[in-house]
């Protein structure tokens, strides 16, 4: 793509030379800025433009005023729905508007185009900070300013953008000279996947650090299976520490897998009994209840007026996914098996009758109330596996439609959403990752070179979500203090501006079989630097990690929270900071350990197999 450059400074000479951006100061001066700017002639209406983790396609969809958590209104439901995000930072649906962040809003500091019309791409990489603080990103039609350090007129905070901002320059002396190191990439570039696919190999341009050490010992699984039994465990199930139960999504249902495969007698116990709870919550329509609090089912509307009985299908597609998994780690009972068939049936009823698993149905009818979405990415890997048990093949039948209804979506827009219950259509990498399964998965059953392409694409597209370097936090920090590695942290949506410990809510180990598949490094080191991330930000005996609170408050052991915080979305002092909480990273790393860790390929070069020191 044709493009300009000029840059600016006070107080000092600015020049762009040997892909550096040089500052030196005429003067002394307590706050100063500078920047450059890079404008496009041929700027396309319709140019693609993507931040990683921050930005899909200008954000560019309807923006409505909602507090958290989001939840649509009964006039904007249906089928053929508008997709809406919260006031977040975006692009006008018509490419108007401009949108302010730093780089700490963005799995990895870039932005990327793609001109659909012209067939071309460009990529600008730069470094996260100068002198500690983020640099700067304001996007709009035709141009791209970066400035040193950030200096936005909007900040947003949690569904919300404020006028405020407290964004400070930086202190120099007179002859003092700052560095920081750019790429640009220009392609011909003919598709959407052709654009995901460069972004993979540059994504590690200029931000790129050794990931964190393997940490996966026994001491760790046995200090995460105690926390399950000893903190998560309801009297009638594993769930999260508030022990109301959710199926799917945030680990209902799914952290039994592990338990049941490499768990104590207790512990297997336990996971069955979670199983056979899962399998009595269990609506008409054939999907699970989401929500079950102190035996009161609840729906997964947030109190939002005339939607009641509103159902996530993400949280039944992965409740169905993991259920066949719990099949294979012990022989399931005669119910289990009834269960798992009618809510196959209720998803192949569903996409008939839509051509679409949507987003929100009716948990009781299983009518569809909020069209649209990645929500059910996940269900055709369920439904593969419900062909491979019952053989019937209007399981596989309606998989390979479903995969290719979203890939074709996918490619004509070059965003995937809706899997969070309460981001409403905003773009996230768990319908990433979730679709990413299904390929593979759909893939290791029929062998069409099809779905291998579509893998890898999907796969590129969610490497896009996932930290590429270790950020500099605060020292005064607690993960500065702890010397938290974020390389392999994973961003769950665009409007939860945090990277988390893992996927939310798999193991990933899609990535390794793709890499098996291809023989592609890529996928090996994506998968290694996700799974290394997790068991960092477990709270040990050893290494306590401590709340933002005042006084700070200690996690107790097991516990992990799902706040990698980069950005200030919520203020400044909370970056580098977590609450006290036990929540999903838990199950996500247990499935790691039984997913993962069994096989070679994830151990480092040179790394010995100690039987004391691994699971498996």
């Amino acid at each position: 793509m044709k493009y300009t450059m000029q840059h600016s400074s006070k107080f000092g000479f600015c020049e762009l030379k040997d892909d550096k951006i040089i500052y030196i100061a005429e003067r002394d001066c307590e706050e100063i800025f500078f920047n450059f700017d890079i404008s496009f002639p041929e700027w396309e209406k319709d140019c693609y433009m993507m931040m990683p983790a921050c930005v899909y396609n200008g954000n560019r969809f309807k923006k409505v005023e909602r507090k958290y958590p989001p939840m649509y209104r009964v006039e904007e439901t249906g089928v053929d729905g508008e997709p809406m995000i919260t006031n977040v930072p975006a692009l006008n649906p018509d490419g108007s508007g401009k949108i302010e962040v730093t780089s700490g809003d963005m799995a990895v500091p870039c932005v990327g185009i793609y001109n659909r019309i012209k067939e071309q791409s460009f990529f600008l990489f730069t470094e996260q900070e100068i002198k500690g603080k983020n640099i700067g990103f304001t996007v709009k039609q035709g141009k791209i300013s970066i400035s040193y350090p950030a200096n936005r007129k909007l900040t947003y905070r949690m569904c919300r953008l404020e006028k405020c901002c407290d964004d400070k320059g930086i202190s120099v002396k007179k002859g003092e000279k700052l560095c920081s190191s750019y790429r640009i990439y220009t392609a011909s570039c003919h598709s959407m996947a052709e654009f995901y696919k460069q972004f993979f190999k540059l994504r590690k341009a200029v931000m790129h650090d050794k990931r964190a050490d393997f940490l996966y010992t026994k001491e760790l699984w046995d200090i995460m299976e105690k926390h399950f039994n000893e903190k998560c465990f309801s009297g009638e199930y594993y769930a999260e520490m508030s022990k109301k139960w959710q199926c799917g999504w945030v680990g209902g249902g799914m952290s039994t897998y592990p338990l049941l495969k490499y768990g104590s007698k207790l512990s297997k116990e336990r996971a069955s009994q979670t199983i056979d709870y899962m399998t009595n919550k269990q609506a008409p329509s054939g999907f699970y209840y989401g929500i079950v609090e102190n035996g009161i089912i609840k729906d997964d509307s947030f109190g939002a007026e005339g939607m009641q009985n509103l159902h996530l299908v993400r949280k039944s597609g992965d409740a169905l996914y993991f259920l066949f998994k719990n099949f294979t780690a012990v022989h399931p009972k005669q119910k289990w098996i009834e269960s798992a068939k009618k809510c196959s049936d209720a998803f192949v009823k569903l996409f008939n009758t839509y051509t679409t698993f949507g987003q929100f149905v009716n948990v009781l009818t299983g009518e569809l109330v909020v069209g649209g979405s990645f929500a059910g990415a996940i269900v055709p890997a369920a439904l593969v596996k419900a062909w491979k048990f019952f053989g019937e093949n209007q399981y596989l039948l309606t998989a390979r439609t479903a995969v290719s209804y979203y890939m074709e979506l996918f490619l004509k827009t070059g965003v995937t959403n809706g899997a969070p219950g309460e981001v409403l259509c905003a773009p996230d990498s768990e319908s990433a990752f979730a679709l990413l399964e299904s390929c593979v998965v759909l893939y290791e059953e029929d062998k069409n070179p099809k779905w291998l392409s579509y893998a890898k694409t999907m796969a590129h597209y969610a490497s896009s979500w996932v930290v590429t370097y270790a950020y500099k936090f605060p020292p005064e920090s607690e993960f500065g203090r702890l010397n938290i590695n974020t390389v392999g942290s994973v961003f769950a949506n665009i409007q939860n501006k945090h990277s988390a410990p893992g996927i939310c809510t798999l193991s990933g180990d899609s990535l390794l079989k793709l890499y098996r598949y291809t023989d592609d490094l890529k996928y090996l080191e994506l998968i290694k630097d996700i799974a290394y991330f997790i068991p960092q930000c477990v709270s040990m005996p050893e290494r306590p990690i401590y709340s933002w609170d005042n006084p700070p408050e200690k996690l107790p052991e097991g516990y992990i929270c799902e706040r990698v915080n980069m950005s200030d979305w919520e203020s400044k002092a909370c970056v580098g900071g977590v609450f006290c909480v036990s929540g999903w990273p838990e199950t996500s790393l247990m499935l790691s350990f039984s997913e993962l860790m069994g096989h070679e390929e994830m151990r480092e070069t040179g790394q010995v197999l100690a039987e004391q020191s691994l699971l498996l």
